[in-house]
């Protein structure tokens, strides 16, 4: 039992085996020893850490000036692990936030697995988290100095990772809270309505910070500029259906275009910014000592690397060893069985 137990584990892809374990112990700290202020940064501590830091710079030894100086250093890591703290571990009814922490690994999960956007890359997927990440905290500290509100990363970062997810599975057939069939491209929208009616205007805006930097990396990702590429033929490119069959984990049902060569009315093709892919940079790659030749960088407007090139995304996957395919519960199939999808690149 215990070696299964941990074998289920380490299955899990690096990134989200780490968010999901130091959730669970963020949750046991606040609940049993109320870590919650070590664990959680906000403007007014920043504020008040520059004060103290200016106060010492004018008034105290060199000692001191280090001091401060350097526990301020250490302190930045509350930048991480705010994103640890689900909302619902601070309100009476704790089970929210096993339902966050549980959302929060399966959207991770079907992104980084090998099946996934990234497929099994630890270094692009890490990377893809660090962009989002940094992007949520500055649009928190913003907001938070505008309407005087604090808001939740981890809350930001769900929503982030289940709008990038929706927009590379818009034809996935899922169930809004177990009840409404809907298409994932329309899951960052009930979202939307959802957090509207059950958390208040504080809820929606955690929602839409997660969704504005999930699009901002997309627009990164596929070399575009935001805004304009939401326009209709922005960069002269028109939207063309084309077949694409269910090539991706994480879906009930996905529309595919009838055998007679015709399409369904309802299908929705990828856009602009939906192209390309964002590899991390060699630094990381170095610093992780991963491979480097595992994904190839590309955007909405270059083709596909020539032969004998680095090894693209799909071809990497077929040299995984078999046994490192990621298994887990879905909500979204319910089997148990191990993610299967073919892993197309996303873009092709």
């Amino acid at each position: 039992m215990t070696n299964t137990l941990i074998d289920n584990i380490k299955s899990i892809p690096p990134v989200t085996r780490f968010f999901t374990i130091s959730t669970v112990l963020a949750c046991l700290g606040v609940t049993t020893f109320s870590a919650f202020p070590a664990l959680y940064i906000n403007l007014g501590e920043l504020l008040n850490e520059y004060v103290l830091i200016r106060a010492v710079f004018r008034y105290g030894s060199y000692f001191d000036i280090f001091k401060v100086v350097a526990t301020s250093v250490l302190s930045w890591y509350r930048f991480v692990t705010s994103f640890l703290i689900p909302p619902g571990i601070m309100s009476p009814n704790r089970i929210n936030a096993l339902f966050d922490a549980y959302f929060f690994y399966t959207f991770s999960n079907h992104l980084e697995a090998h099946e996934g956007k990234f497929n099994g890359n630890f270094p692009d997927y890490l990377w893809f988290i660090i962009l989002c990440g940094s992007c949520i905290q500055v649009l928190n500290l913003t907001l938070e100095a505008i309407t005087g509100d604090s808001y939740f990363p981890h809350e930001n970062l769900l929503a982030c990772l289940t709008y990038v997810w929706s927009r590379s599975l818009k034809n996935a057939r899922i169930n809004l809270l177990g009840l409404v069939p809907i298409k994932a491209y329309y899951l960052p929208l009930g979202n939307l309505i959802v957090k509207l009616i059950l958390g208040g205007p504080v809820s929606l805006i955690d929602t839409l910070v997660g969704i504005v930097s999930g699009y901002l990396y997309l627009c990164v990702q596929s070399n575009t500029m935001p805004i304009y590429n939401l326009l209709p033929g922005a960069y002269g490119v028109t939207k063309k259906k084309r077949y694409d069959e269910g090539r991706r984990v994480g879906m009930t049902h996905v529309d595919t275009p009838s055998h007679f060569g015709q399409f369904q009315a309802d299908y929705i093709d990828d856009s602009i910014y939906d192209k390309g892919y964002l590899k991390a940079p060699q630094w990381l790659y170095n610093f992780l000592s991963y491979p480097a030749n595992t994904s190839v960088r590309t955007t909405a407007f270059t083709a596909a690397p020539a032969p004998g090139g680095p090894l693209s995304r799909t071809q990497a996957q077929r040299q995984t060893p078999v046994g490192s395919a990621t298994t887990g519960y879905s909500w979204f199939g319910g089997n148990g069985t191990a993610f299967r999808g073919k892993g197309h690149r996303l873009g092709d």
